[in-house]
């Protein structure tokens, strides 16, 4: 059913400026504190509340960030894959906010060249209509067919701190990644790894590394964890539906008057991690937003980490995200480079 306001009418059908007017009480408390990123020139503050955009087209990507940035979000996520970038430029041209006061996120694919990494960052710009990005990610470690090699990331890798040196991104990052495919960027790195984004909330909490994509690993190596898919949005039904209705966080979300999604993502924020929830439902934002005014005492955190359902979706198994498994490809010129080498006997 359609989200309608008080005069009667479809959320969807209100004029932007009507829309900011009946957000604007909110935005202070929505757009909520920030955490810290090594960023190509220095610490970048990341807000630990951002919007996702994953699988909108860009007509409900640009009313999705309108309303969203009205209720006092200052984050959005995108990725050049979602072929979305042009809705979020839209919305953000619109709103018009000035630059410094808001936070955009975008993605780039694994498995380019070193060409293609700075073609495919600029184009990202072009539809964005920005100058430059707070965040930029390599969204897989491979191509998404899953193709890749040390020699590629690492290739790929300096060609986006290039990009970025150049003025055009103030932090870069990863998402997908595991422990070796973190170590190869780290051989090589001259500017911070700040962030992997990777699936993770209630359910994973006391998973393994195959799960978490090497959790602690990021973290002992000042990579910053953050998570997507916050609320289990990939997983199978019925588990896409446990951290929102499910007993465990209704039942801890009555101690504080709070909602399931609320409890969910404050066990993300609380313990220091982003969180990019997708919806394009106000009533939803708002909720989603509203997880600043609360703390979870230490033995609900603690009942939350040690939950083991929802697991991780959509990988192969409830054990495995697909990340950590991604195999590389035989690098050919390294292969021949060692066969001239050979002493023959």
């Amino acid at each position: 059913q359609a989200t309608r306001t008080l005069s009667g009418e479809p959320f969807w059908t209100m004029s932007r400026w009507a829309l900011l007017c009946l957000c604007v009480v909110h935005a202070a408390a929505v757009a909520g504190p920030a955490v810290s990123i090594k960023g190509v020139s220095g610490p970048v503050d990341l807000p630990l509340l951002g919007i996702g955009t994953w699988q909108y087209n860009n007509s409900v990507t640009k009313e999705t960030v309108t309303s969203a940035f009205a209720l006092g979000y200052r984050h959005v996520d995108t990725a050049a894959v979602y072929q979305n970038q042009v809705g979020v430029g839209e919305a953000l041209a619109e709103l018009k906010l000035q630059r410094q006061d808001y936070f955009v996120t975008s993605k780039i694919p694994g498995g380019l060249n070193a060409s293609a990494t700075a073609a495919t960052a600029d184009a990202g710009l072009k539809e964005l209509n920005l100058n430059y990005v707070d965040l930029m990610l390599i969204h897989f470690p491979a191509d998404f067919g899953k193709n890749g090699s040390k020699q590629e990331r690492q290739k790929e890798w300096l060609a986006l701190e290039a990009w970025a040196k150049a003025g055009k991104a103030r932090a870069i990052g990863i998402s997908h990644y595991c422990r070796r495919q973190l170590d190869d960027l780290l051989e090589v790195a001259t500017v911070p790894v700040a962030v992997n984004q990777v699936q993770y909330h209630v359910g994973m909490g006391s998973a393994g590394p195959m799960v978490t994509d090497d959790r602690d690993y990021m973290r002992a190596k000042g990579v910053l964890y953050q998570s997507f898919s916050p609320l289990c949005g990939p997983c199978d039904p019925p588990h896409n539906k446990e951290l929102l209705t499910g007993p465990l966080v209704t039942g801890i979300g009555k101690k504080y008057n709070k909602s399931g999604p609320q409890v969910a993502l404050r066990w993300l924020v609380q313990q220091g991690i982003p969180v990019i929830p997708k919806s394009s439902n106000a009533k939803h934002q708002k909720e989603n937003g509203d997880i600043f005014d609360f703390e979870l005492s230490e033995q609900d955190m603690a009942q939350l980490t040690a939950a083991t359902s929802p697991a991780v979706g959509g990988g192969p198994s409830p054990t495995d995200s697909g990340d950590c498994g991604v195999q590389d490809l035989v690098d050919l010129s390294a292969v021949a480079h060692a066969a001239e080498n050979l002493v023959w006997v």
